[in-house]
């Protein structure tokens, strides 16, 4: 009995230590978890503000492109309308795809056309594109500067430079 007593000892002793290897274990790897955990949680908060970066970049490169496009046409070509006979002729000889046109197109649209006018327009640009239809008839009261959105903005300065110099007297 005492031989087996003295084994049933061991067998405490060594479960005992098995079970304190196994709680020491538990803590490291719950320790590891942890630390891994909170690197994730860095790592999700440094990709978001790099998002948000890339984001505000993005947007700044949009209107930056769009006023290169814009100050482009105005330095380049005569006149809007002088604008779109290339960009026809252009899709015409297949140097240029419809959609890039219209791309291009979108920059000689007045600025005061709600987002909505512009896409049918748009639309309509890209169909006659294709067709080979004239287009410059179709844009010619949307662009910037046509020539009765020229004479009103005429009249409103002449308002406002008569008003102002009213006033002065």
């Amino acid at each position: 009995m005492s031989e087996e007593i003295q084994q049933i000892d061991r067998l405490i002793k060594q479960s005992a230590e098995l079970s304190n290897s196994l709680i020491r274990l538990a803590r490291k790897i719950q320790e590891q978890n942890t630390s891994k955990t909170q690197l994730n949680q860095e790592q999700a908060e440094d990709l978001r503000a790099l998002h948000a970066k890339l984001t505000d970049l993005r947007s700044q490169i949009d209107v930056v492109k769009r006023e290169i496009l814009t100050h482009r046409y105005d330095h380049i070509y005569a006149s809007p309308q002088e604008a779109i006979q290339v960009l026809s002729a252009r899709v015409t000889d297949k140097t240029m795809t419809p959609e890039q046109s219209v791309t291009e197109l979108t920059s000689l649209l007045r600025t005061d056309l709600p987002a909505s006018r512009k896409i049918e327009i748009c639309q309509t640009a890209k169909a006659s594109l294709e067709a080979g239809d004239d287009i410059a008839g179709k844009l010619r009261p949307f662009l910037k500067n046509a020539p009765d959105q020229a004479e009103r903005q005429r009249k409103v300065n002449k308002m406002v430079f008569n008003n102002a110099f009213g006033q002065r007297m």
